[in-house]
């Protein structure tokens, strides 16, 4: 959800989210305005989990840096330029539009290097997150070699300029959804509970900054900006219904949302079919 500022221990399970048994989880919290957690991680396919104490929307976004630049050049950068990220920080993904009192996970991948976390999403006046102090620095350690996803994905969705195309249909339940950016732009994903006959659309034109009640549907996770190439996993717990998929990120030459130019996408999850017992 950084797009919505046009910069736009070893654990079993974390809440019925379908994370692979044995997986590493790192946690991060998120408050009204500051984001904590660890400074450093190991490089490779990671579990991350945000969870929301605050009374706004947050996000944690992974950035990294190139040589040479330091979390406060990046936090120059956003005052100067009103505030948007600058080119050369790439987008790894991480966890999306986590709302009050709720938690979500993904599975990111890292290098070795310098990285900041920020929250993207902007309170009433429009100012990011991280510019009220949900800014930090982490630094990704070990070995280059990044190792394998601990997730086996139930569908995959690609992003493309300026499209999702989902591989398949979304039954109820746990699920994980392996994103892949094709597109020659970073993209992300933030997923809508739709309310009964709303659509993608709706939300996106009754939506105002600062955490408001959206009358079209709730935040129920996502996965933050993907610079192209770059994949991520994202851990839903799925209800039957409608759902509708988002890409906030913002064009960098014309600044538009790309939900715009047509990055939107209204799905029907359905419940499980349990197979009828024969004769």
């Amino acid at each position: 959800m950084s797009g919505w500022v046009v910069i736009s221990g070893f654990v079993l399970a974390l809440c019925g989210l379908p994370v692979s048994v044995g997986a590493a989880v790192t946690t991060f919290v998120a408050e009204d305005y500051a984001l904590t957690g660890p400074e450093q991680l190991d490089s490779g396919w990671q579990t991350v989990r945000l969870i929301n104490h605050g009374r706004d929307v947050h996000q944690v976004q992974f950035l990294a840096l190139p040589s040479g630049k330091t979390l406060a050049d990046v936090e120059r950068a956003m005052a100067s330029r009103s505030p948007s990220l600058p080119s050369w920080l790439r987008r790894h993904g991480g966890v999306n539009a986590v709302r009050p009192d709720a938690e979500a996970s993904v599975d990111v991948q890292l290098e070795p290097g310098d990285y900041v976390l920020l929250c993207g999403i902007p309170d009433v006046a429009g100012r990011p997150h991280a510019m009220r102090g949900m800014v930090r620095a982490l630094r990704g350690v070990g070995a280059a070699a990044l190792g394998e996803p601990v997730s086996r994905p139930d569908a995959t969705l690609r992003l493309n300029d300026f499209a999702f195309a989902l591989s398949g249909p979304l039954q109820a339940g746990p699920r994980t959804v392996h994103l892949v950016n094709d597109g020659r732009q970073a993209h992300e994903v933030v997923m809508i509970r739709l309310a009964e006959g709303a659509s993608a659309q709706e939300f996106i034109a009754r939506y105002r900054p600062g955490g408001l009640p959206n009358s079209a549907g709730r935040e129920v996770g996502g996965l933050t900006g993907l610079d192209p190439g770059r994949e991520g996993y994202l851990h839903l717990e799925l209800e039957p219904g409608r759902y509708g998929l988002l890409c906030f990120l913002a064009d960098p030459v014309t600044g538009a949302p790309h939900f715009s130019r047509g990055m939107w996408m209204d799905i029907d999850v359905r419940p499980v079919m349990i197979p009828a017992e024969g004769p």
